[in-house]
Order: structure tokens, then sequence, then C-alpha cells
């Protein structure tokens, strides 16, 4: 091993090391702050309302690690405390991370992966001195940026897929439990609650509508809010109709009868297109790797014949 890769790896592991310690730190400044949040929540509960204080005071009164993290959850904006809607949020719940720990914990990974791609490159650049080193560095970063990005996404459109083949078992879940006089909150609340069901992703995101809703927000606000960041056609298309029929006191036996053999139908036809595109995919592949072999079975001892015959004349 040359020595300025011997150079890059001590200060990669130098690097990890400082990371370890930032990421014990943040886990002791993520629960200071939670319990920060719970004793000013009995505060307000207990003396009122604090709107005398502006959000930049209270901005101000916190400490610099608190600002910092608030920056890193996407909830710091100027000079207010909002909650935004920013892509890796959507990709976060996407994949199964809610909350602005999750969040928190993304982005920090993701400055301390671009910081250590940054001083390996960067180290390696230095005692290399290439011409084109530091167009190498800016390419390590840029991809190291993105780089996790797209694992979370890859995970999102894994869990997605997931959710997509547990929905038609879900449908006729809620037939039975609504066809046996059993109302669609207490289905759904009784479907987050048991594991038993065999459909664990659909479990867990109906388990976060049942939190939504005990926390006092509606049902079909919390159900739109899970199709909005699901974003699967397929399920945005039930959660309408379960809104539509609450909204007009409709029944929902036949309408969800209908979905069920209308998805049944698109699964069989999407199904028919995939085999029809691998059918053309294998073509291909038989060409390469199956044609040649069954040229060399049936029509080698042939060519071996005849050029015994020719080698025989000459």
């Amino acid at each position: 091993m040359s020595i300025p890769w011997i150079i890059a790896l001590c200060v990669g592991l130098a690097t990890f090391g400082a990371g370890w310690l930032i990421y014990g730190y943040h886990i002791q400044v993520s629960s200071q702050m939670r319990r920060q949040r719970q004793f000013k929540r009995l505060e307000k509960l207990t003396y009122g309302s604090d709107s005398g204080i502006s959000e930049a005071d209270r901005l101000l009164e916190k400490p610099w690690f608190e600002r910092l993290a608030l920056l890193l959850s996407g909830r710091l904006q100027g000079n207010s405390l909002l909650e935004q809607d920013s892509e890796e949020r959507r990709l976060l719940a996407r994949a199964g991370y809610r909350g602005v720990q999750a969040l928190v914990t993304f982005q920090s990974f993701r400055l301390f992966f671009v910081v250590v791609v940054l001083l390996i490159f960067a180290s390696y650049a230095l005692v290399l001195a290439a011409p084109l080193s530091w167009l190498k560095v800016a390419l390590a970063v840029g991809f190291a940026y993105l780089a996790p990005r797209m694992v979370l996404r890859h995970l999102g459109q894994r869990r997605i897929r997931r959710i997509a083949n547990e929905l038609p078992l879900f449908i006729d879940y809620l037939r039975m439990m609504h066809g046996s006089g059993v109302s669609i909150e207490q289905s759904m609340s009784l479907f987050a609650e048991e594991t038993r069901v065999g459909l664990p992703v659909l479990a867990s995101e109906f388990n976060v509508v049942r939190l939504a809703i005990k926390s006092g927000r509606s049902r079909s606000d919390a159900l739109q809010q899970m199709a909005g960041q699901i974003d699967l056609a397929d399920l945005s298309e039930l959660i309408s109709l379960i809104n539509d029929t609450d909204r007009y006191g409709a029944g929902l036996q036949e309408p969800l009868k209908l979905f069920s053999i209308r998805l049944a139908e698109r699964r069989r036809l999407d199904m028919q297109e995939y085999i029809g595109k691998l059918a053309t995919k294998m073509v291909v592949v038989m060409v390469l790797f199956l044609l040649p072999a069954l040229i060399m079975i049936t029509a080698g001892p042939g060519f071996v014949a005849v050029f015994r015959a020719l080698s025989e004349i000459t």
C-alpha cells in the first residue's frame, strides 16, 4: 500500500472516531431537548399560554446545540420555527421513519459522511499533487452528498412495493370487518393493533393514523396525510373512497367490492404486461447464450465430419 493511501486511511479512521463522539453527544442533546419540551409543555398546561414571547426571542434563548439540531431537522427558517415538508422528510416517511429525530439523524449522518469523504480524498489529493486530483475530490463529495438520498429513495420504493402487495388482502379484511358490523375507524384500530394478520407494513402505517386520530386530528385528514406521504395510486384511491363514503353517508361494502375487483383486474393486466416484457428480454438471453450452444450441439458433428474429410483429401 502506498504512502498517500496510508495517510488517507489514518485520516479516515480519526474522522470515524470523532464521528462516534459527535453521535454520542447528539444522543445526549436529543434527550435533553426531549426533556425540555416535556417541561415546557407542563409549564404551559399549568400557567397558561406564553404568547407574549415572540418566536425570535424563543430562538435566541435556546442553546447553540439546540439551534443546530433545529437547523438540521429543517424546522428553522429565518427567525421562526416551522415544520417544513422537505423532500428528505417525505423520503423518510416513505421508508418508514417519521419524526424530527429521524430527520436529524439522517442529516447528521449525511453531513458526517460528506466530511469523511472530503477529508480522505483531500488528504490523498494533497499528498499526490496530481492535476485532476481536486476534480476527483469534488466528484467524490458530490456522490457522498447524493448517495444517502439515493439509498433512502430505494428503501422507500421497496416499502411502497410491499404496501402494494399487501393492499388487496387489506381490502378483503376491511370488507369482512365492515360486513360484520364493525365501523371503519374500529377496523383500522384493530388492524393497527393486531400483528398476526400478516401485513406488517400497512399495520405500521395505520398505527400512525390511529395515533394521529387519538391526538385530535380528524380521520379523513390523517388518512389523507398518510396517502400523500406514501404516494401510491391504489392506496390514494382507497383513501378517497373511504373519505367520500364517510362524507356522503353511503354504504362501504359494495364500493369496496367493486374496488377490489378493479384492483385485481389491474394487477392481472400489470402481470401480463410484465410477462410480455420478460419474454422480450428472454429472447435476447436465448440468442446470446442458448442459440450458440444449440448450434454447437446440432451442427457440431457435421462440421467435424466435413473438416475430417477435407483433411483426408489434402
